[in-house]
């Protein structure tokens, strides 16, 4: 198609070689033009690597949503254990001590516990689990 000038558009160019047959498809130089068995192979070739390709596709895709998705529950998990805690140190000013707390508390860390892959802060998480086991004891839980 050829865009010229005022004139519009026209149509496809339909000049061919003079030794190009009308029955003759694409082929590469160094296939015979017969086609036979390597054309097929060539073909069947191309078509694993372009699926190959979409499959990896997909799953970057998919692995980039439940990145952000993990990342998103780990900081709610996060603020949860941060309220709790809160909670549990204005009881303490108060001169309490909350078992309905401490064992939200439990809970939350109980639950939940996929490894965050960063040692000090599992470390954290293993002070505080232990402190709050070790006062649910002393309450007789």
């Amino acid at each position: 198609m050829k865009v010229s000038g005022s004139n519009g558009v026209s149509g496809p160019n339909r000049a061919r070689k003079s030794g190009a047959a009308s029955g003759d498809g694409f082929a590469p130089a160094s296939a015979p033009a017969s086609g036979g068995a390597s054309s097929a192979a060539g073909a069947a070739a191309l078509a694993g690597t372009s699926s190959i390709g979409s499959v990896d596709a997909l799953l970057a895709l998919q692995g980039t949503g439940d990145f952000t998705e993990a990342r998103k529950q780990a900081t709610n998990r996060a603020f949860s254990l941060l309220d709790i805690l809160d909670d549990l140190k204005i009881a303490l000013l108060e001169g309490q001590i909350p078992r309905d707390t401490l064992m939200r508390l439990m809970d939350t860390l109980q639950s939940q516990r996929d490894m965050t892959h960063d040692p000090q802060l599992e470390a954290a998480l293993d002070e505080v689990e232990l402190r709050a086991a070790v006062e649910l004891a002393k309450l007789g839980n």
